[in-house]
């Protein structure tokens, strides 16, 4: 292949953006997804250090989220470590799925 084929493709592959484009984005998405974690968890045990009760719903968006995240490491980079983690985090985001859904109906 040529060059000129070589960026061609390129090009189509990454919608004409640049490499800095597409790793800002990156970035955000991923800054995006830890703020938006801590924020929902300062909410939630707010909610509990409150007596509020607490609402499941929160930590089982934050750990879908996560679930998301890794899985699509894993499937991207095939390394065991992101599988292990996306395993850890999904099981986790079931235990909170139930309590959250249970909590709707008392």
């Amino acid at each position: 292949m040529d060059k000129e084929k070589i960026l061609e493709m390129s090009r189509k592959e990454n919608k004409n953006k640049d490499i800095a484009e597409l790793e800002a984005e990156k970035n955000a998405s991923a800054n995006a997804i830890t703020i938006g974690s801590i924020f929902a968890g300062v909410l939630w045990f707010w909610q509990i250090l409150t007596k509020n009760g607490s609402n499941d719903s929160i930590p089982a968006i934050i750990m879908v989220m996560c679930t998301v995240m890794y899985f699509s490491k894993y499937f991207n980079l095939k390394k065991k470590k992101y599988l292990f983690y996306a395993v850890c985090w999904a099981l986790g985001s079931l235990a909170f799925i139930e309590t959250a859904i249970t909590g709707f109906y008392k």
